[in-house]
Order: structure tokens, then sequence, then C-alpha cells
């Protein structure tokens, strides 16, 4: 009898000693890893463009309304990673090209505030006459990526990178990072006509 009285205590000890309240641990919050295919790229096709550059295969472009009649407004939409790069072209032969890149850069030193640090790399290639500049900012910034082109006496296109998300510079990294190596190929295939 004392042997099952003795087995009784210790099944009751140790049922009382397991239900102690269960302690919660939050998990930090994660993202979704986004595995982006190879770059393949494909020329271009823009009605009323004088140029001509190869996008990647996860873009698609939407012609866009033009402010003050101009001609070639688009975007360069990539919805898998909600993104639009915004195009916006101008005939410069009869406007002042310094004004148009000094309306770039002010429209890129707005995102400064929230920047981390930023890299600003020249573009020139006699060659084709492309010149201009890519504004690479990190951080949470709205835009990410902008940049302008220009022949200095007839051609103007400036180009912005947007995200349709909260700026969280940790989870569009990858995003941000494949669209960057889209855009410097643009730059780099990109041809007046």
């Amino acid at each position: 009898m004392r042997t099952k009285t003795g087995i009784w205590i210790v099944f009751v000890l140790v049922f009382f000693a397991s239900c102690e309240e269960e302690s919660y641990i939050p998990k930090p919050k994660g993202f979704f890893r986004i595995d982006f295919p190879e770059h393949q790229y494909q020329k271009a096709e823009t009605s009323d463009c004088p140029f001509t550059f190869e996008i990647g295969s996860l873009a698609r472009i939407e012609t866009v309304q033009a402010k003050g009649g101009q001609k070639c407004w688009f975007n360069l939409v990539y919805p898998s990673v909600k993104s639009t790069v915004h195009f916006s072209y101008y005939d410069i032969s009869n406007r002042n090209v310094n004004e148009l890149i000094e309306d770039s850069r002010k429209l890129a030193v707005e995102h400064l505030a929230m920047a981390d640090d930023f890299e600003e790399s020249v573009i020139s290639d006699p060659t084709q006459k492309v010149y201009g500049m890519i504004y690479d900012f990190e951080g949470n910034t709205a835009s990410n990526y902008q940049f302008y082109l220009t022949d200095s006496t007839n051609h103007f296109v400036r180009g912005a990178l947007y995200f349709r998300v909260l700026p969280n510079a940790d989870s569009l990294a990858p995003a941000e990072k494949y669209i960057e190596e889209e855009l410097l190929h643009l730059v780099s295939t990109f041809k007046w006509n």
C-alpha cells in the first residue's frame, strides 16, 4: 500500500510541477525570401521616343499622360516587387539643359533627409552622346535610385525608382539591388535615335 501511495504522491507532484504557466517569447518579424530569375534583357518598345534601350524580362512599359504636351513619358513597372521607375522626357532644343539638370538634382537632394548615405556616379559615353548622373541612396528613402541622361543639345530623360510599399531598407534590399542592376544595364544600352 505504501508503494501505491508513494507512486501517487510522485505522480501528483510531477503533474503540478509541470503545470507552470507557459512563457511566450515573441519572434522577430521576418520577411519572405525573394528569388529573382537571371537577368534577361530585350529591346524596349516605346512609341514617340527618340531613344532606345534594353529592359529586363520582369519589367513592362506603361505610357503616361505627359505634362505640358511633352511626348514620351512612361513608367517601367515591376509588378512582382511593387515598384515603378518613372521616366520623363524633354525636347531641349528650345530649353536650357542646365535648368533641367538642376531640377533633377533638387528632386534627388530632397531624399537626403531620410538617406543614411548616397553616391553620385557620372555617366559619360561620348560615342553615343549619352551624359548624365546617377543618384543612389542608402536607407529608408522614398526613392532609392534616380538618374538623368542627356545629349546636352536636344534630349533629356529623367528616371526615378519608387516602391509602392513603406520604405524599409532591410526588406527592400534584394529587390532594390535587382532593379538597380537592370537600370545600370538600361543606362549602358541607352542610345539616341
